[in-house]
């Protein structure tokens, strides 16, 4: 992978955790004698350090109210040998959290279909308690990178949910999940950013992601991410990562857009999304470079200058922009009041449209500037 490459945190892969202990407990021999240094008195009385002990924040009646919720998610496989014999296998371990006392659960995607195409042919769910049950599909999203999983299983305990539109950048985060197959972990750090656009290589995913430095590491996938008083606000998907692996930063899918898309696969069987019927791909950095307006000027045959700022269209099909009058070379400079400025704008403003949103664009077509009115279609209509 190329460095600074933001990944899935893919599915932890059995053997992961046995080959990680050889490591950690081989220590070299050969190391050389540590260096030695004065060490002074503290000039802090021990009233200050108390007071500054005092004054950290504890986390352990946050962990207590999230882990019960937090579930390990084991996927199998099923397959042949050379000898046409059938068997089945893990493939991959997950992160789960239960949503209802009915047995809802959320995940990601790319742990229930082990980071392949297909959906895993069983799927067994550990609780907080060490028990397990298998667990269905209900749907799943790759879009967003979210699935529902439904189990049969008494006593369980709801997450309470957040509002992930109130996060501010620097408050409190808790990872929980099942990094490297250590169940039931926990770790705790920051609010990055609030507002991350992610595109990963393998699939495309444009969310307004929580950035964090948390630890989250392969096995988190599908995991919570909770503020301080341990209410949900994401569902860790990704990291990004060099050659060298994690570097610290994960990023988690806003609880708000989670509820939005499990409450579709509820009632839907899937998440709908609404469709315009483009494709965007040249934005303000490329408008801003007077070369390229003099060039889309003389393409459109404009009399008027290109603007600096919006996304151009490079394709339109037959659909709901095209009956607007939507057409190729178009700048998209405003939807709904909201500047376009970046493919990353568009689609994060498109993310959560659905089917008959009715959308206000303003476009700078050959010339003049339009103002389209818009009703999306469905997607898989």
């Amino acid at each position: 992978m190329k460095p600074g490459h933001v990944i899935l945190m893919g599915v932890g892969l059995f053997g992961v955790v046995f080959a990680a202990s050889l490591v950690a407990f081989k220590v070299g021999a050969a190391s050389q004698s540590p260096a030695v240094y004065r060490i002074e008195p503290s000039t802090v009385s021990s009233v200050e350090v108390q007071n500054a002990a005092k004054s950290l924040p504890d986390f352990r009646a946050a962990a207590k109210k999230i882990l019960p919720s937090v579930v390990s998610v084991t996927t199998l496989m099923e397959g042949e040998n050379w000898f046409g014999e059938r068997y089945i296998e893990p493939s991959g371990t997950g992160s789960g959290v239960v949503l209802s006392t009915d047995g809802h659960i959320v995940t990601n995607n790319h742990v229930v279909t082990a980071g392949g195409n297909r959906t895993a042919d069983k799927i067994l769910v550990k609780f907080s308690d060490g028990t397990t049950a298998e667990a269905k599909v209900i749907g799943s999203d790759e879009r967003s990178d979210i699935a529902v999983l439904q189990v049969k299983h008494g006593g369980l305990t709801p997450i309470e949910v957040g509002d992930s539109e109130s996060l501010e950048v620097g408050q409190w985060a808790i990872a929980a999940g099942n990094p490297l197959g250590f169940e039931q972990t926990v770790s705790v750090g920051i609010v990055s950013n609030t507002k991350r656009p992610l595109k990963t290589d393998d699939y495309a995913i444009f969310v307004d992601g929580i950035q964090t430095d948390a630890a989250i590491n392969h096995g988190n996938s599908g995991g919570a991410l909770c503020d301080a008083q341990g209410r949900l606000i994401g569902i860790n998907s990704m990291i990004a990562s060099t050659d060298q692996g994690s570097v610290g930063i994960g990023f988690a899918i806003p609880v708000n857009r989670v509820k939005t898309v499990v409450d579709e696969i509820l009632k839907f069987g899937r998440a709908r999304y609404g469709r315009i019927g483009i494709a965007v791909r040249s934005d303000s950095s490329i408008l801003g470079i007077p070369q390229i307006r003099a060039r889309l000027k003389s393409q459109t045959g404009a009399q008027s200058e290109p603007p600096t700022e919006g996304v151009i269209v490079s394709q339109v099909f037959q659909g709901p922009a095209a009956q607007a009058g939507m057409a190729p070379l178009d700048v998209i400079t405003e939807i709904n009041g909201k500047p376009m400025h970046a493919t990353e704008d568009y689609q994060v403003f498109m993310a959560d449209k659905k089917p008959g949103a009715k959308l206000t664009v303003k476009i700078w077509s050959r010339g003049e500037t339009k103002t389209l009115t818009i009703t999306l279609g469905d997607d898989q209509a």
